[in-house]
């Protein structure tokens, strides 16, 4: 098929536009993710930010044991368990 025929028949690609892509959904990609709305939000500044992901979820891709040091967590949300997060 040729682009024009393509163009024709499924019509015009989706787009969406976002000020940040991050690439990856594991931990420093989720971290990113979050810190840069917290500046901005921080600023009185709305930035769209998106996580590509390959896997069926965040986190689908590293290795799993489900322990973690919550350090990093109590740095990006320091109230993360009043919030009830588990």
């Amino acid at each position: 098929m040729t682009p024009s025929e393509i163009l024709e028949q499924f019509g015009p690609r989706e787009a969406m536009e976002y000020d940040v892509v991050v690439v990856g959904g594991g931990p420093a990609g989720l971290s990113t993710a979050i810190r840069l709305k917290q500046l901005s939000a921080q600023k009185g500044q709305d930035i769209s930010v998106v996580v590509l992901e390959k896997g069926s979820q965040p986190g689908a891709h590293i290795l799993s044991g489900a322990v973690m040091d919550p350090k990093a967590l109590t740095e990006l949300f320091p109230d993360w368990k009043e919030l009830g997060a588990p």
